[in-house]
């Protein structure tokens, strides 16, 4: 191997066997060979003496680019800062194993700064002259003074951009005083810091009806009474020069059920509002503590080298693709308030296992790299991985769809120790999203595109969450009611596609007119202008969105019978909790018989025709993907049980343009509904949705005589 300093140009690639032979003789190769068996004891273990020919080491250079506000990452042309890493890597993959990079090193052109002497030798707000994200290097001890700079820096010098927020304000709190040791309640015009963190199980010494007089008295709070992650945010509470904190098993009653709706509803605006959020992504419970506040977390010490002039320091910020963000991997990322936590927060002070960082809506920082003093730039890793934290910060939004789409499709991957809280840990994430694009939601689909929205489907074993959603009423009462089968919201799973809300797809609209029932069971339209104002953008001559009606004729569609009214609603209804979560309206239905023909090869699913109770008229439609419980091996789909039974109740929820090359047809989609257990079966019974189907001609629905009905649907 050579002898000379790895530069940013630098990939090499050797074999293992060569490596260790070489290793007494050529320096990089001991070095490799020395980094190997610390860093990945367990993989070198592995690897058999007879593999060290298919086993490859090696050196290779990656370049982060840097990206201005508001530019995608795909356009690089005008960047002016590079980030380079310079990556080691072991590859198993001759041998069926792993590809992995262990260890990351950064260049720097002097010898790499200690921080605590950076900030001794320099001002408050004044950062030093030097070129953009070289190493320094960072104390085992955090130095707290820097995330106070940080902060001091952010509210001088963004006040345009971090200091507002669009969630509106909270009047007062229940918070922790930090001095004090207790908890206190005071007005919200106060700053407070908030924390963002995993519980891991049972938080001990939480807020309870029988403790919550003594925590109000001062020194209450002692560190005994305290997990460590939580200690440890009050100490860099005060360190940052706040007084208070909000932390929710301290500040919410946890045996008090009224006491955490409450708290729940405004989770958005505790930490929209607060001046920053110390959020624990070094571990997934309360028992570890902050990583350099305490002795107790340890932090292992960089240790720079000089190679021909050049210096090489570990690099603290791990390395990674450009959409996953620093913090892809840690168990933060996968818990489902964190979310909304992390996203509508104006600043965040983020605690990983090797470094401290700082993201707010124009910067982002880290102690072992010199980030600060370029807030023109900002290096493309945002903490979702995705742009999201500026597109939210847009004032306006008017390609609010793939926005709503991307929030979707990562909130659901997200996990909750309690699947109760699904709906109120994303509402505040659809409250700034309406804000700025005007569009309302209605337990997670937006309003305005509810055909098209009721048309989602799911990768994946359906399974109905079985547990229920709690809210104050109007009148200041706890109601419990369950999560609606018609929404994703309703759902435990992991992929839920909105594809058809793509305006590239030819997509139509009924008109079919939504309503919402209030407390008192009185209907009220999702919809305020009806009819819905046509939308008049085009794309080209075979992807242009037609909308139905007016111009097009409906044979089956009543719309003389859209309205609905009190008297049509069921009198049970206003004394049970699933009125909150029914969404009413009036539509085209059919008992149809179902019958699996065998399996469709193209689509990969079960070929199942609808017809009419007497066989007349066959409706031969797609079943959407994720509908049935068991998914068939290869050659065996004729033996797969879908536990379809021999008739069902199926409603029309929307429509679909075919495009002009397949004949230009519309199509319908059809909801399969069951009624609710415990109701009779009728007109104004309860349904929930069981499986969706696609493009069915809507030829062949006008071709059902009496077996089709004009209905109101009360979907639950």
């Amino acid at each position: 191997m050579v002898q000379d300093l790895p530069n940013a140009k630098i990939k090499l690639r050797n074999r293992l066997s060569d490596i260790i032979n070489a290793a007494k003789g050529c320096w990089v190769c001991g070095w490799l060979l020395l980094l190997l068996k610390i860093r990945r004891s367990e993989s070198f273990a592995k690897v058999l003496p007879a593999d060290y020919e298919r086993v490859w080491m090696g050196i290779e250079p990656h370049y982060i680019h840097t990206f201005e506000r508001g530019r995608t990452y795909g356009d690089v042309s005008k960047d002016q800062w590079v980030l380079i890493r310079i990556s080691i890597y072991l590859d198993q993959r001759d041998t069926l194993g792993d590809f992995d990079y262990f260890l990351y090193l950064q260049q720097s052109r002097q010898q790499p700064m200690h921080l605590t002497d950076l900030l001794d030798q320099t001002q408050a707000l004044k950062w030093p002259t030097h070129k953009p994200f070289e190493a320094r290097i960072r104390s085992t001890d955090a130095d707290l003074r820097l995330c106070k700079r940080w902060k001091d820096h952010c509210i001088e010098f963004h006040s345009g951009i971090c200091a507002e927020t669009k969630v509106a304000s909270v009047s007062a709190l229940r918070l922790v005083d930090v001095e004090l040791r207790c908890i206190v309640h005071l007005p919200a015009n106060v700053p407070w810091v908030a924390l963002s963190y995993c519980w891991g199980g049972p938080q001990e010494y939480s807020l309870r009806k029988d403790n919550l007089a003594d925590y109000g008295l001062p020194g209450a709070l002692t560190e005994e009474k305290l997990p460590p992650v939580i200690f440890d945010a009050l100490i860099a509470t005060k360190a940052i020069g706040e007084r208070y904190i909000w932390i929710d098993s301290l500040c919410i009653v946890q045996d008090d059920e009224l006491d955490k709706a409450k708290y729940l509803f405004i989770m958005d605006a505790i930490y929209a509002h607060a001046v920053l959020t110390i959020v624990n992504a070094a571990s997934g419970d309360t028992f570890s503590g902050l990583p350099g506040i305490r002795k107790s977390v340890h932090r292992h010490t960089q240790e720079p080298f000089e190679i021909n002039g050049g210096w090489l320091t570990e690099a603290l910020d791990p390395g990674h693709s450009s959409y996953a963000g620093y913090l892809e991997r840690c168990k933060w990322s996968t818990r489902g308030w964190a979310f909304q936590e992390g996203l509508l927060s104006r600043r965040c002070l983020i605690f990983t296992a090797d470094q401290i960082y700082w993201q707010c809506q124009k910067s982002t920082w880290c102690e072992s790299s010199f980030w600060e003093g370029i807030d023109t730039l900002q290096i493309y890793r945002h903490f979702q991985g995705d742009n999201l934290l500026t597109s939210l910060a847009d004032p306006v939004i008017e390609n609010w769809g793939p926005l709503y789409i991307t929030i979707l499709q990562k909130y659901v991957q997200r996990d909750f120790t309690s699947e109760s809280d699904v709906m109120h840990a994303i509402t505040g994430v659809l409250r700034v999203l309406k804000q700025a694009t005007g569009q309302d939601h209605f337990w997670g689909l937006p309003v305005s595109v509810l055909e098209q929205a009721l048309t989602w489907t799911a990768s994946g074993p359906p399974r109905r969450r079985d547990i229920h959603h709690k809210y104050i009423d109007s009148a200041g009462k706890l109601i419990s009611c369950p999560f609606p089968s018609w929404s994703w919201i309703g759902w435990s799973n992991k992929e839920v596609d909105l594809g058809i809300l793509n305006p590239s797809i030819t997509i139509g609209t009924l008109g079919l007119r939504f309503y919402r029932l209030d407390d008192k069971a009185n209907p009220t339209p999702l919809l305020e202008n009806w009819p819905p104002l046509a939308d008049d953008t085009t794309y080209d001559d075979m992807r242009q969105q037609i909308r139905y009606p007016p111009s097009a004729s409906h044979p089956w569609l009543d719309t003389t019978r859209q309205t609905i009214t009190s008297a049509d609603v069921p009198s049970f209804l206003a004394a049970s909790p699933v009125r909150s979560s029914l969404l009413c309206f009036w539509t085209s239905v059919a008992t149809l018989r179902i019958e699996q023909r065998g399996w469709n090869g193209y689509w990969n699913e079960p070929r199942i025709v609808l017809c009419d109770p007497d066989g007349e008229v066959e409706l031969g439609g797609r079943w959407a993907p994720g509908g049935f419980e068991q998914r068939p091996q290869r050659g065996r789909e004729q033996e797969v049980n879908l536990n379809l039974p021999k008739y069902g109740k199926f409603i029309v929820v929307g429509a679909t343009r075919q495009r002009m090359s397949h004949g230009g047809g519309l199509t319908l989609t059809l909801l399969m509904v069951e009624v609710r257990a415990g109701d009779q079966e009728g007109e104004a019974s309860v349904v929930f949705r069981r499986h969706l189907v696609k493009e069915v001609m809507e030829s062949q629905w006008e071709r059902l005589k009496g077996t089709k009905k004009w209905e109101i649907i009360l979907l639950s």
